[in-house]
């Protein structure tokens, strides 16, 4: 079978050494290999992704091992061998949706708390799972912020590539794309305003998302801006880049200040973006 280990391909794979696995097994804390033979056995994915969770609970929480083990039974995805490709294929699906539950919950969890007031504990119980589970899936609590980075960024950008999908008119995409960054920043601001809270950090990882999210979305308004150029549409001496990243920030800062009160409406925005575009602001 693909992707069976011995006991010495398990040790050396998970970092962890041959008598602390013989241990974990006697234990109960890591589920027996599958047997081939009165001699030979063989693990799987699924043991190493059980001793990355031992070592992650026990580094972050320092617990005995009677409580980790009653923490990790509480998973309650099939962790046995799989037997062929549909089983991986389905437990596969299985830890994704597992893994999407424990990002929603948490990104409710870091919006009103903050990522760092938030605690491990705070989203287990949104979630309704054990610490268990949370770090068969995460190593730790800034692990799991940049994966609810990352589902808000596919948000923001994937949903605006899908709801300008056959549609040709420029103004139109714009407006499309203008109301879709509104939709996402009002539900997500918070996560935004963390994510550039968390630049001033020594890591580079803040700063290299930011650049990323906001390259995703002037991109495609670059190409749609020199299309326009080309037709004539729009005038020939407009920086195509210049354009994408004035429009972005003028329909981002207009989304903050929709989101304040209800003086503004987000019609209210556009139809100012729109004659600034066409009318200036100079009489």
């Amino acid at each position: 079978m693909n992707g069976r280990m011995k006991i010495g391909e398990l040790s050396r794979r998970s970092g962890a050494p041959k008598s602390t696995i013989h241990y974990y097994l006697r234990e109960g804390l890591l589920h027996p290999p599958t047997k081939t033979g009165r001699t030979m056995a063989y693990s799987d994915a699924t043991h190493l992704a059980r001793l990355a969770a031992i070592r992650r609970v026990r580094h972050d929480l320092r617990l005995p091992i009677a409580f980790i083990k009653k923490e990790l039974d509480q998973y309650e995805e099939p962790v046995a061998a799989a037997s062929d490709a549909e089983n991986i294929g389905a437990e596969a699906e299985s830890r994704e949706l597992r893994k999407r539950q424990i990002t929603a919950a948490a990104i409710t969890v870091f919006s009103q708390k903050g990522y760092h007031r938030a605690k491990v504990s705070d989203i287990t119980r949104k979630a309704g799972i054990s610490i268990g589970t949370f770090y068969l899936h995460f190593k730790n609590k800034r692990d799991l912020f940049i994966e609810v980075v990352e589902e808000v960024f596919r948000h923001i950008v994937g949903d605006a590539a899908r709801n300008i999908r056959g549609e040709q008119d420029l103004r139109k995409r714009l407006v499309t794309r203008g109301r879709t960054f509104f939709e996402n920043y009002t539900r997500y601001a918070e996560i935004l305003n963390q994510l550039r809270a968390e630049i001033a950090s020594e890591e580079d990882w803040p700063q290299e998302k930011i650049n990323r999210m906001y390259k995703a979305l002037t991109s495609p308004v670059i190409k749609e801006a020199n299309e326009a150029i080309a037709q004539g549409a729009v005038r020939s001496d407009i920086d195509p880049e210049l354009l994408a990243f004035g429009l972005t920030g003028l329909i981002e800062i207009l989304s903050f200040r929709v989101s304040l009160d209800s003086k503004y409406t987000i019609e209210d925005a556009f139809h100012f973006i729109e004659g600034l575009l066409i009318r200036g602001v100079l009489p």
